[in-house]
């Protein structure tokens, strides 16, 4: 092997690592960012996170998040490091694939997905898809060992591998019955176009190992589901209308199907998450589906993911005889999935990372295929082509456009516009700690992830529109746009006044009050844009 075949691997994790890592923070946190730390700080108070069964993600990655937050501090970084390390990860396992399809294969698979826009964009969001893919890819990369090697590794991959999937979340089971569906559909490809042979070699453990693998397993699942052994499931509790209402725990490992499977149909689904069949295949072209004011529509966008769609269409050529069996068993299972995400009509667009990784394995052998039988240099210079195409949208996806709403990644994305409350509350903070206990009114209907970020100014509260404090003065003032009449005739202080807009794609617009007496010092020059009324006298009514 070339010294060049030999670094390549490392340059590709290393590319991979620094798409993942450099400003990590630059982008505001997402909405689900700001749940997710919620819930982290909920552990936080209360020692355990309690699984709910209506939240549809598992315990694991807030135990994760917990230990970074702890760690690291209250920061963005922090909660999306373990991601990035995750989603590095992921190209790794990739490369980990050369047992069975050749270095060459994996390594321009594992290229091709360390500078998706996909893999990037969502491998820097403290969100749990990347997880998932994680655990799957282990849970193949080791079936396929157990079947082709028969080693212990193999094993424990294949057993930790499917116990983190089910530790993250439920959607496990749609690739857990695709990876099983396709075993009958490769036999019976088989039978029409026999591929290269992927002999089994037999086990080199026994009865005892097997036991450990599941013994652990079962334990991290009981652990986690039960918050560390301290929150099992109590007495059935009913709500006002008589229904039972989930018991969570433990017993979430089953309730969970059910109303997952409520959310996911059309009648069911919230407003704007809702999508046609071939959403994900739009996502792979670089269109997708957006919905302003409520109406489709088709919309173009820098980002795509053609290594992938190649990847995809070339999978057809696997029905050929002698091709490679994993690489087939690989494109079934993977085109089982994405059917079974198809169904369900609620899709969001991180999800399609869970669902193209199969297909930059066919993509690699689709390369090295063409470079061995066409012409070495042409398929070299398309691929080169399509590599550097795929690295500008992703730089610009990731590093100048991560919050532009035109693009499909950026999905119910925190604006911009939040900065104009968090720079001056932390410049404040900064100047004197004590200014952690000025005092605040949020009043907007989404509140996530201000509810995370302003969690360590104790004195800043979140309230709805039903629901106004008295007085309404304080040091920060966040309002839902049409509450601003109302509010304005009962404020007694001069405030800096600035109008924003948080959250893309939810055509809310709020505005933000700074008293000047607070922020005056970081204004200097500015007046304050709201001033109250002067009071009217008696004589002047006369």
């Amino acid at each position: 092997m070339s010294v060049l075949a030999r670094c390549l691997s490392p340059a590709i994790l290393l590319l991979a690592l620094a798409l993942r890592m450099l400003w990590l923070d630059a982008k505001p946190a997402h909405f689900d960012e700001g749940v997710n730390g919620y819930w982290v700080d909920v552990m936080t108070r209360q020692g355990y996170y309690h699984y709910d069964p209506t939240n549809f993600h598992g315990p694991l990655h807030f135990y994760v998040m917990f230990v970074a937050q702890t760690l690291f501090g209250r920061e963005v970084w922090a909660l999306r490091l373990p991601l990035a390390l995750a989603s590095t990860g992921c190209v790794a396992l990739l490369l980990a694939f050369r047992g069975h399809l050749g270095r060459p294969v994996c390594q321009v698979a594992a290229l091709a997905m360390a500078i998706s826009p996909a893999m990037v964009f969502y491998g820097r969001y403290a969100i749990h898809e990347t997880w998932l893919l994680f655990f799957l890819m282990l849970a193949v990369w080791g079936g396929a060992g157990l079947w082709r090697f028969g080693e212990r590794r193999h094993l424990w991959a294949a057993g930790l591998g499917l116990t983190g999937m089910i530790l993250i979340k439920e959607t496990y089971v749609i690739h857990a019955v695709a990876l099983l569906l396709a075993v009958p559909c490769l036999l019976l490809f088989e039978k029409v176009s026999r591929s290269a042979d992927f002999a089994w070699s037999g086990w080199k453990f026994g009865r005892r190992e097997v036991l450990a693998v599941a013994g652990v397993s079962a334990g991290l699942i009981v652990f986690f589901y039960t918050g560390g052994l301290l929150d099992w499931p109590g007495p059935r509790r009913f709500d006002a209308g008589g229904r039972p209402l989930p018991l969570g725990s433990l017993a979430g490992l089953y309730e969970c199907f059910g109303a997952w499977v409520s959310t996911g149909t059309a009648e069911h689904a919230p407003t704007g998450h809702e999508k046609p069949w071939h959403y994900w295949l739009q996502l792979l072209v670089g269109q997708a589906i957006s919905a302003p004011g409520g109406k489709l529509a088709i919309r173009g966008t820098i980002a795509s993911e053609w290594p992938a769609a190649v990847g995809l269409l070339a999978s057809l050529a696997l029905l050929a005889p002698g091709t490679n069996r994993l690489a087939r068993y690989l494109a079934i299972s993977g085109l089982g999935t994405l059917i079974g995400y198809s169904i369900v009509s609620y899709k969001t667009p991180w999800c399609l990372i869970v669902l193209i990784w199969p297909f930059f394995l066919v993509f690699g052998l689709a390369v090295v295929r063409c470079a061995q039988k066409v012409d070495g240099w042409v398929t070299g210079v398309l691929a080169s082509a399509l590599a550097a195409f795929t690295l500008h949208a992703t730089w610009k996806l990731n590093f100048r456009h991560a919050t532009d709403e035109t693009e499909p990644y950026v999905y119910v994305q925190t604006r911009a516009d939040i900065k104009e409350l968090l720079g001056p509350l932390r410049a404040l903070v900064t100047a004197d700690p004590r200014q952690r206990y000025l005092t605040g009114h949020i009043i907007t209907p989404s509140q996530h992830p201000l509810i995370w970020l302003l969690a360590e100014f104790p004195k800043i509260g979140f309230r709805h529109a039903l629901d106004l404090p008295d007085p309404l003065d304080a040091d920060v003032l966040l309002l839902e746009d049409k509450l601003v009449e109302h509010v304005e005739p009962e404020l007694r202080s001069n405030y800096f006044k600035t109008p924003l807009r948080l959250r893309g794609m939810s055509g809310e617009a709020e505005m933000l009050y700074l008293r000047q007496g607070t922020f005056g010092s970081l204004f200097p020059g500015r007046a304050p844009e709201f001033q109250p009324a002067p009071p009217v006298e008696l004589e002047d009514v006369k």
